[in-house]
């Protein structure tokens, strides 16, 4: 009888390569040619891990493995089940990660019943950022602001500061740091990306590659919102800001592609497995059980590229396994 491994490191050993090289950049000849001087920064990017443990479990497994190549983890939002008494306290009970998975706050994390009732600010703050590990603190530069889930980190090596924000509590104050943040970033030449839970506005198909959803989602919700920090990023951008993406979750689904204002979000579908607003099933002990993407950006380039652990395939048959995106030329160079 053939025994199939559910590991997930069996189960996606056809994209090794691809996590590898995603820590490449030029040889060296081109290297001192052209003063390559930062390193591609790779991260896992997930989101709406909807508190299953065993999912959290297969990622930090994941991440431990190719720790030489990752370097971090960030999760954009609802981190809780359908709400807070949906909880699990991954980072204390979980598989420990040796790499940090940084935060972010979630609409069903500030929810404190199925009736939908919002809970307030430090009640998400305890949920999700109190208990996060050490590597995940350290370094962080936060809002100043009573339970703070608003913070920046640079990675110097990169030349990339990471902006996550906070789509829920104290908005004018983000605002106001956001873009002194920003002019900040911009002032030392770096690279910006920013994460949140949603998109930061309607997300249109601008590229026509399979890392954006094929179902005709707005027939069912309608268009995505501009969520309030757009405009600050657009001012950046149009004032010469290094900008490269908002990474983002909520849909469930993938979105790759510029919002009617000009900016990238790339959406990585659910790392839970209700497949509610998926595009197919995820089924424990298959590869469709596990989802997220494992993204580098090679400032020495200008290029974006992400590869998919776990389902790479939606119901048309279409593959979700790589995208290498120019986002200094805005185009796409590949997508499998």
């Amino acid at each position: 009888m053939l025994i199939v491994s559910d590991n997930i490191i069996d189960l996606n050993r056809d994209v090794e390569s691809l996590i590898v090289q995603g820590s490449a950049t030029r040889t060296k000849a081109f290297r001192a040619k052209f003063n390559d001087e930062f390193k591609p920064l790779q991260f896992v990017h997930f989101s709406d891990i909807h508190a299953v443990l065993d999912l959290w479990n297969r990622i930090s497994e994941y991440i431990n493995y190719y720790k030489e190549y990752i370097d971090f983890a960030v999760h954009t939002g609802d981190f809780c089940g359908n709400n807070q008494e949906l909880y699990v306290d991954f980072y204390n009970y979980g598989l420990k990660c040796e790499r940090p998975i940084y935060n972010c706050v979630g609409n069903h994390d500030t929810i404190i019943t199925r009736k939908w009732i919002k809970n307030t600010k430090e009640s998400a703050h305890r949920l999700l950022f109190a208990p996060m590990n050490d590597e995940s603190v350290e370094g962080t530069e936060y809002l100043d602001c009573d339970y703070s889930m608003t913070y920046y980190k640079d990675f110097l090596e990169s030349n990339i500061r990471m902006i996550v924000l906070d789509l829920y509590y104290d908005i004018d104050k983000q605002i106001v740091w956001l873009k002194k943040t920003l002019e900040d970033a911009k002032r030392k030449n770096m690279n910006v990306i920013t994460a949140m839970h949603e998109p930061s506005g309607h997300v249109n198909d601008t590229f026509g590659v399979t890392f954006h959803t094929y179902n005709d989602y707005e027939s069912l919700h309608g268009k995505g919102e501009k969520m309030p920090f757009e405009d600050v990023i657009v001012d950046f951008i149009k004032d010469g800001g290094a900008y490269i993406a908002n990474f983002v979750g909520h849909v469930h689904h993938d979105l790759f592609g510029m919002t009617d204002a000009g900016v990238l979000n790339t959406a990585v579908p659910s790392a839970t497995n209700w497949d509610g607003w998926c595009d197919g099933k995820r089924v424990r002990g298959t590869r469709t059980y596990d989802c997220f993407n494992v993204v580098s950006i090679d400032t020495n380039l200008g290029l974006l590229k992400i590869a998919r652990v776990g389902n790479n395939r939606d119901h048309y048959f279409r593959s979700q396994k790589s995208l290498c995106y120019d986002y200094i030329n805005k185009k796409v160079i590949y997508n499998d």
